[in-house]
């Protein structure tokens, strides 16, 4: 009966380990606001979060009625950050370094002009 215990709490020590590397996050996030010149908030804006390093990361989210958007469980890496919204320039943000359980605040101010315009 003493073995049967010892060898069930072991066994539960073993998969409580397992659990607890598995939990570990390796991923980190992207976060922010889009607002226009004098500050109002621009929503349905798209934004588009590009690993440079590795370009099959990319991942797009529109901005919410707050002007908000949420990038979650991005992979480490070295990130871009570019926003569009209709009657707006195109917003660009390089070299975002994301490490390991970072929560990385990229806000952009759109100025109003064409998409197309440089």
């Amino acid at each position: 009966m003493r073995r049967l215990f010892i060898l069930l709490l072991l066994a539960g020590l073993s998969a409580g380990m397992c659990g607890a590397v598995w939990a570990q996050e390796i991923t980190g996030q992207i976060r922010g606001i889009v607002t226009d010149a004098s500050g109002g908030v621009i929503a349905n804006a798209t934004v588009t979060i590009t690993n440079v390093d590795r370009k099959q990361v990319v991942r797009t989210v529109e901005t919410n009625s707050a002007g908000e958007y949420v990038a979650p469980f991005l992979p480490v890496g070295r990130y871009s950050v570019g926003v569009e919204a209709k009657g707006f320039k195109k917003f660009l943000k390089f070299d975002i370094e994301l490490n390991v359980s970072d929560r990385l605040t990229v806000d952009a101010s759109l100025q109003a002009g064409a998409v197309t315009e440089p």
